[in-house]
């Protein structure tokens, strides 16, 4: 059956929407390990994986990656089913034949990938699965920034924050227009949270799929317990819709950071029909210097990020696993350099 995958911008409401989706009888959607991401700078470092060593070790510390995501899995990934399965020698291959084995634990028809990086491979996923969908999840940019900066697996700064908004929008609103409206579909988060029923209603019929009453009720499941219980930044996934929860920025951000938010991104909140505070062409003659990073920036950014690791390495049931997460990632960087 062809695959779900949620693509867009962190922080967008993304998690919500992964427990809304799991929560369909026919609809599997782990938490996402990120495999493309973090393995798309290492995978070269494995040489010809038409060498059934190099292809097995790969797998290997894929799926050893995999077992130690923060977010647990109830399922261990069996590495030689994987390389028995895998449609051919890639990591993609290796990603999507992981994927099949959790929809089969879960005992679901349809497997979703919540994974937003993977809206810089559409063409790849494509390749593999001509009618997978995709959702392009959006968010204010502008909250987004407001949300990032509390959570630790975003930039912090607003700087940092609206160029990665600006940049992955624009791509999403590509993809949007050179792809049939049957095989992508636009949800923003504000729609979502002003009318649940609606909205998943109008997702289940993209999705070919039919309406479940569950969908609405998430915030009960094991998973959205699981969820809300391992993070700080994912505490609201075992609660209601909190449909309150938009422009916060106007109270969060300041008048010089909503001012450097939009003129970096203007165009695409313009276009997604955010309200700017200021005329466009107003903002528009302030984007080349507004796009000019600062020093004062990447120190902020620093300082932000020590005292969100601190809070939640101190907070967050799953802190010990992230931090065993990220030495692994490191030792993989050194120690398979032209193995």
């Amino acid at each position: 059956m062809n695959p779900i995958f949620i693509i867009g911008t962190e922080r967008s409401g993304t998690n919500l929407l992964r427990l809304m989706l799991d929560a369909h009888p026919e609809i599997a959607v782990p938490h996402p390990p990120h495999i493309v991401k973090l393995f798309g700078t290492l995978v070269s470092r494995y040489g010809d994986l038409a060498d059934d060593g190099r292809f097995r070790l790969l797998i290997a510390d894929v799926c050893r990656m995999v077992e130690l995501h923060p977010y647990p899995w109830e399922c261990r990934p069996d590495r030689e089913r994987v390389f028995r399965e895998a449609r051919d020698r890639t990591l993609l291959a290796v990603y999507f034949a992981i994927y099949d084995q959790y929809r089969e634990y879960a005992g679901k028809r349809r497997w979703c990938c919540k994974s937003t990086f993977m809206i810089d491979h559409v063409p790849e996923i494509l390749s593999y699965f001509p009618d997978a969908r995709f959702i392009f999840m959006v968010r204010d940019g502008r909250d987004v920034a407001v949300s990032a900066k509390s959570s630790i697996f975003n930039h912090y700064h607003v700087y940092y924050s609206a160029l990665r908004w600006q940049r992955e929008q624009a791509t999403g609103l590509n993809w949007l227009a050179a792809l049939p409206p049957e095989q992508i579909m636009l949800l923003k988060y504000e729609e979502l949270i002003a009318d649940p029923p609606g909205e998943v209603r109008r997702l289940c019929s993209f999705l070919g799929e039919p309406f479940s009453e569950g969908m609405l009720e998430y915030h009960r499941s094991r998973e959205a317990q699981k969820s809300g219980s391992l993070s700080l930044s994912w505490e609201n996934t075992a609660k209601p819709v909190l449909r309150a929860n938009a422009e916060k920025f106007r109270k969060s951000l300041s008048a010089g950071e909503i001012l450097l938010f939009e003129a970096i991104a203007c165009r695409e909140l313009d276009r997604l029909g955010y309200r700017l505070t200021r005329p466009l062409d107003e903002l528009l003659a302030l984007h080349g210097e507004m796009m000019r990073p600062k020093a004062s920036y990447r120190l902020t950014e620093m300082l932000l990020k020590l005292k969100a690791e601190t809070t939640h390495l101190l907070r967050d049931r799953n802190s010990r696993l992230r931090v065993k997460k990220l030495l692994f990632l490191r030792y993989l960087h050194v120690a398979r350099r032209g193995c």
